[in-house]
């Protein structure tokens, strides 16, 4: 085996990485003229620009939401099928509810069994129009029906367009609880988080083994993996498909979420909207229903699945059980390889020593993160254009590497040791993380056992690139994905990624060797972080989040406007336009202070009110209370706050009850209960409760859009590269009670 020059390994990684993206990124859209059983992203464009109308934000309960389902329905009706709504009020485990309005559409099968479920939700933030989040899944879910409609089917098909997944997954909580919902064999739910990037498989159901080999691998060009919902699993993140695994449905999750800046704003418009994202969401969404509706649901069959896509062509799986026997066999062929080319079978002691250039990359990536952040490359999470500091981690990563490879090379001795450290390392290390984390484990066992198999069987010029080969096909689509995932916290990983793949390879360790490509990587590494800095601000096209909330409370002198910018910076146009300053809090049960505030002069609208109806005594020095929550001026949304949620055992709106964990969570964490109402009616909402016999502090609020007329001149001061964000500006009533 012969050392490879490292300009040669280089040129061979970044050409790995090129392919990568390549592979990784949405196909092209189809047009208005592709065949009737295909997916056209045009076909769903010209549907959502009917769906949306003015693009106006839809919270539940507004005009604008009423409006998107009158239209919604139209469009059912034009594809033939018969559309039912299904209404009622639902609340959240955390403590969230409303009125809703689901709609849903069958399409039948030819046998009678469970049906298969495609959901997305009608409503969005009240920051922005939701063109990705989610108006494009519920266009993609009509022009998929079209599809569906051309060729019959097994299992019928249900359409499900549901209400308030922005206040609490509300609309999958209705439905759950409808008769509906026991017909029902798995689950394929739409989402986005951001405007553009490839449709990401990023979450399925525990029991996921069947899914993978019946579904996920018939999808077209697949990005996905067993890390993505192990990770998703972890992290405090939901979707209404949580709605649905937590009723022991099984199911899957598609999202794009490239582009983040304009997640929630004013940004993420069909203007916006990339088209190939929906081609590739549609693509995705249309194989995994023709799949399943052509599988038998009636009884899934147990088990977890390692998986993984490979260059967006294929899927490769295998039992999660079997996963140490994976790593194991991995091993196995490495030591093979070895022993064939003249070693031993057992590993020698240095063998076992992974090398340090994965470990100097990563700090690498860790620091010039931190000292791009500190020059001010990411005054945000999500910032534009995250490729100059993804190039420039890169290219730190492969500078700090290259000296530690240069001389690992020459003590190694010769190519053959440099292979069998590299490979040894990282099968044993495969095995770590099969028995600790099994559904990690293929990013180092899948190319381990390439690398084994090619050696054993592949001529010596050859035989170490499949290796090499396999390990960024693995790793690099993942690290180049990260950055629109996590933000700069994800540096360190694509760092360590790139340094994993080129330790793969004996590069040639003569001394000096690696100078020359180094001054390349600093100047690549230097212009990568100028670009940074130059291009990754906040743009009127990605902005910053910044929100303003304008707040009184009955008895107060004045109001108070809290200014909340991402970046936690006071922008120079804001600070002329008033007296801000470092507020010591926003609303007066709150823990933590608002960012910034300034004063207001009072505001003449009437206050929420609570009115009692009712006070019986109950058992052990109980009270149960019946009150009634109005908004005389008309909100879209009001709030009950109990500071002190100690004792307090029951709360119940309009017949449904919070849960009792969230009401003992609240009381052993000392945080308020917060009962939040979307689109309570005119004539108010009724709320029981079972609490100590003491008085009890607690506050009524009601919330409506946009800022006061005392507030408009200061929500104009903001610069164009600032944007309110989620609820979007608000002005917010509170008066106290003694319960």
């Amino acid at each position: 085996m012969r050392a490879v020059r490292l300009p040669a390994a280089l040129l061979a990684l970044l050409a790995l990485a090129a392919f990568s993206a390549w592979r990784s990124s949405p196909p092209s859209p189809r047009a208005t003229d592709a065949p009737a059983t295909e997916f056209s992203a045009e076909r769903a464009a010209v549907l959502l620009e009917r769906l949306l109308g003015g693009g106006a934000p839809r919270t539940p309960g507004s005009a604008a939401h009423a409006a998107f389902r009158e239209h919604l329905l139209d469009e059912v009706r034009r594809l033939g099928l018969t559309p039912e709504t299904e209404e009622g009020f639902a609340c959240a485990p955390r403590g969230s509810c409303a009125r809703l309005v689901n709609v849903l559409a069958e399409l039948p099968g030819t046998t009678g069994g469970p049906a298969v479920l495609l959901t997305a939700h009608t409503d969005s933030v009240g920051a922005g129009p939701g063109a990705g989040d989610d108006a494009s899944g519920v266009a993609v879910l009509l022009e998929a029906a079209r599809a569906l409609l051309a060729t019959p089917r097994r299992n019928p098909v249900l359409l499900l367009f549901d209400d308030g997944e922005e206040d609490g997954l509300l609309g999958a909580e209705l439905f759950v609880r409808s008769p509906r919902a026991r017909a029902i064999g798995a689950v394929v739910n739409l989402e986005a988080r951001g405007t553009s990037g490839p449709s990401l498989l990023f979450e399925t159901s525990a029991e996921n083994a069947w899914l993978v080999r019946s579904a996920v691998s018939r999808l077209p060009r697949p990005v996905t993996s067993s890390l993505f919902a192990f990770v998703y699993d972890r992290l405090p993140n939901d979707t209404d498909l949580t709605v649905y695994k937590r009723e022991g449905l099984a199911g899957l999750n598609l999202a794009f979420l490239g582009s983040a800046a304009r997640y929630h704003t004013r940004e993420d418009s069909l203007a916006n909207l990339s088209r190939a994202s929906l081609q590739h969401q549609g693509e995705n969404a249309l194989a995994l229903a023709r799949a399943l509706a052509e599988t038998d649901l009636r009884e899934p069959p147990s088990g977890r699945a390692v998986f993984f896509s490979v260059a967006g062509a294929f899927v490769v799986a295998w039992p999660r059980e079997a996963a140490p026997a994976v790593a194991l066999l991995s091993l196995l062929l490495v030591r093979l390889a070895c022993l064939r080319r003249g070693g031993h079978l057992l590993p020698r002691p240095r063998a076992a020593v992974p090398s340090l250039a994965p470990f100097a990359a990563a700090l690498s990536g860790l620091l010039a993160g931190q000292l791009l952040r500190v020059l001010g490359a990411f005054p945000v999470t999500f910032v534009p254009r995250p490729w100059a500091s993804l190039a420039a981690a890169v290219a730190v990563s492969l500078l700090a590497a290259l000296p530690v490879l240069s001389a690992e090379s020459r003590r190694a001795g010769d190519a053959v040791d440099w292979w069998e450290r590299a490979w040894t390392s990282i099968a044993l290390l495969g095995i770590v993380l099969a028995l600790a984390w099994p559904e990690t484990s293929y990013l180092l066992v899948a190319p381990a056992l390439v690398a084994g198999a090619a050696r054993l069987a592949l001529p010596e010029p050859v035989s170490p690139w499949p290796g090499f080969a396999a390990s960024g096909l693995v790793l690099l689509p993942l690290a180049l994905i990260l950055p629109d995932a996590l933000g700069p916290v994800a540096l360190p990983v694509v760092a360590a990624a790139f340094g994993i793949v080129l330790a793969t390879i004996p590069v040639d360790g003569t001394p000096g060797a690696w100078r020359r490509p180094a001054v390349a990587l600093a100047a690549l590494f230097v212009a990568a972080s100028v670009a940074a800095l130059v291009f990754s601000k906040p743009t009127p096209d990605e902005p910053e989040h910044g929100t303003m909330i304008a707040v009184q409370e009955e008895g107060t002198p004045e109001a108070r406007l809290a200014y909340s910018p991402a970046s936690g910076r006071l922008h120079p146009s804001v600070a002329a336009a008033a007296r801000f300053e470092r507020a010591p809090w926003l609303f007066p049960w709150a823990r933590k202070a608002a960012p910034f505030a300034a004063p207001l002069p009072p505001g003449a609208e009437p206050f929420p009110a609570a009115e009692l109806l009712s006070s019986t005594a109950g058992p052990e020095g109980r009270r149960r209370l019946r009150i009634r929550l109005t908004s005389p001026r008309g909100a879209s949304r009001l709030e009950l706050l109990v500071p002190d949620a100690n004792g307090v055992e029951e709360i119940r709106v309009e017949g449904r009850s919070l849960p009792a964990p969230y009401l003992r969570r609240k009381a052993a964490t000392r945080r308020p209960i917060r009962l939040s109402i979307r689109a309570a009616p005119p004539e108010g909402i009724v709320v029981d409760l079972t609490l100590p016999a003491a008085p009890r502090e607690a506050f009524v609020l009601d919330e409506t859009p946009g800022l006061p007329p005392s507030a408009v001149a200061l929500g104009r001061s903001r610069p164009a590269t600032v944007a309110p964000a989620n609820g979007g500006d608000a002005t917010i009533l509170v008066r106290k009670l003694s319960l």
